[in-house]
């Protein structure tokens, strides 16, 4: 997409930019609200991915007596690790917070040496961001691991509120870009 097109499709929406101003506040005040109680929003997105994950068993249910019975296996499969992974994170969300931290923990750590190994066997130029983001990946999936499981009380609500201000901070420049172009 060229930079011309961007423009005109900021341009379309100018008169609107109070909304993103809006909505960006709005996350901001949101994430500063979740750092405020991480403990909590670790509990409370448990309990909305347990909620999802029912729902993902109930449709390939749906799709298991709907379907021509090739993907029989499959189906039984995905419903009964959906319902089975659901059930326990609605009864019991903190025990669901601490076990995803340890997975995210191993996930950063592998992920983060993966990185840094790749972009030092390749000859790249500019290569010192994606190492550097490999050892902070590397240092977070350590620090978690450490902590662990102290740290799958508050991790995910700690990451959920960061990225609510980022996000929201990201739609105010947004709001703001929309109203400069409006007004030029």
């Amino acid at each position: 997409m060229s930079a011309a097109a961007v423009a005109a499709g900021l341009e379309r929406i100018g008169h609107k930019w109070g909304w993103f101003l809006a909505l960006g506040i709005l996350l901001i005040v949101l994430g500063f609200v979740a750092l405020g109680d991480t403990v909590a929003v670790s509990v409370i997105s448990m309990i909305f991915f347990g909620w999802l994950l029912i729902f993902s068993a109930i449709l390939h249910v749906v799709h298991w007596f709907r379907g021509s019975g090739q993907s029989f296996f499959l189906d039984l499969l995905g419903f009964i690790f959906d319902l089975v992974v659901g059930i326990i994170l609605l009864t019991n969300p903190a025990v669901g917070a601490i076990a995803l931290t340890l997975v995210l923990a191993v996930f950063f750590l592998v992920g983060g040496l993966m990185r840094i190994f790749a972009c030092l066997s390749l000859d790249t130029p500019h290569r010192f961001w994606p190492i550097l983001s490999g050892i902070v990946s590397v240092v977070l999936g350590v620090l978690l691991w450490i902590h662990w499981p102290a740290s799958g009380l508050f991790f995910i609500g700690l990451a959920i509120g960061i990225e609510l201000i980022f996000r929201g901070w990201a739609w105010v420049m947004l709001a703001l870009r929309v109203r400069t172009l409006a007004h030029a």
